[in-house]
């Protein structure tokens, strides 16, 4: 017998619920609070997040935080900081940094640049986002001294959130250190990140994650935005092609030559396209159109009409990007705005 979830308690109710006999209960309450928007309610709700901080379920002092948090109560730092510094649990006080990165402030940011050299290596991690998150300007020091972390897992994540920083030519050596360290986490995150900032140094770390089942994807998109040349190419084309490889990394593959100007990639489009399996249609759809192939409009047409897994609003999103010189696109366009759904009233405004 099917059992709906319990409806999402009303602010009134939520206020009561905070002191619940089940920490479920008493989180969800909390939860409902952290969204409350007039002023007589956010004092409410800031009220009773506070008398939950210190509640026996680690579960309810998450959610009591992620409510002040988002509250942003400054006026609860001081009891935010405690739980950040003596919290039996390691959730929570990751969470407390993040609340503390919500909030901002001069002492909030204090107390993050603190956290970055905390003995907890699951506090310094959350640190690295939360100093991104509350001064990017004065953050890319702080990250990249956490490149030389003891934990990989710190390190990696210092790599990726460095990307996001800006583009400085220190962040960019930082990071090409990085490309041989013993964590082949930290490598790929290395990697990717000089990608992301344009760097070429990040190519030959990223052939070889190309055959990575967790980071083939990140790899193939991360090489085709440094217009790879010769054997990366070549490494792109053998991905392609290939029979066994997941259909979402093939399209990234040829994407990424496509992007290059190398006609591998149109054909591995084409193929993808053509596939028994779906997976990977509509990432290959949306790349036709963001790169305007021109030469792979007949197969979008078609998908106009069977879609065959392929997502209809993309479709229609890449038809209207041949719709002005393509008699064929617009004609597809206009049978997909015929639907009486999402994908005929997008079809619709892209035809307005």
């Amino acid at each position: 017998m099917f059992v709906p979830p319990p409806l999402a308690p009303t602010v009134e109710a939520a206020l009561r619920d905070v002191a619940a006999r089940t920490p479920e209960a008493r989180a969800a309450a909390l939860e409902v609070l952290a969204t409350v928007e007039t002023d007589e309610l956010r004092a409410r709700a800031i009220e009773a997040a506070r008398t939950r901080l210190d509640d026996e379920a680690a579960v309810v002092r998450v959610a009591a935080l992620v409510a002040l948090g988002r509250l942003r109560d400054d006026a609860s730092i001081d009891a935010i900081l405690a739980k950040l510094e003596r919290d039996e649990d390691p959730v929570v006080r990751e969470v407390a940094l993040i609340a503390c990165a919500e909030i901002g402030g001069e002492r909030a940011l204090e107390a993050v640049i603190a956290a970055l050299g905390d003995p907890r290596p699951e506090v310094r991690f959350q640190a690295v986002a939360a100093i991104a998150e509350l001064s990017p300007e004065r953050a890319p020091g702080h990250v990249m001294s956490r490149l030389d972390d003891d934990d990989a897992r710190v390190r990696a994540h210092a790599a990726s959130s460095l990307a996001l920083l800006g583009d400085r030519p220190a962040s960019r050596d930082a990071l090409a250190a990085r490309l041989d360290d013993p964590s082949a986490e930290v490598r790929a995150e290395s990697a990717l990140a000089l990608a992301t900032l344009g760097d070429d140094r990040a190519i030959p770390t990223l052939r070889r994650l190309l055959d990575d089942p967790e980071r083939g994807l990140a790899a193939a998109e991360a090489l085709g935005s440094l217009s790879p040349k010769g054997a990366a190419r070549d490494d792109l084309a053998r991905i392609a092609r290939a029979f066994l490889k997941p259909l979402m990394l093939k399209a990234a593959a040829s994407a990424a030559l496509a992007r290059a100007g190398d006609e591998r990639g149109v054909e591995g489009l084409r193929s993808v396209l053509k596939a028994l399996r779906a997976d990977g249609r509509t990432y290959a759809v949306v790349a036709i159109g963001e790169q305007r192939i021109a030469a792979l409009v007949p197969e979008i047409v078609a998908l106009a009409d069977r879609p065959r897994g392929a997502d209809p609003v993309a479709i229609a999103e890449t038809l209207a990007r041949f719709a002005t010189d393509s008699t064929e696109a617009r004609a597809a366009l206009e049978r997909l705005a015929a639907r009486d759904d999402e994908a005929g009233a997008r079809a619709r405004e892209l035809l307005a």
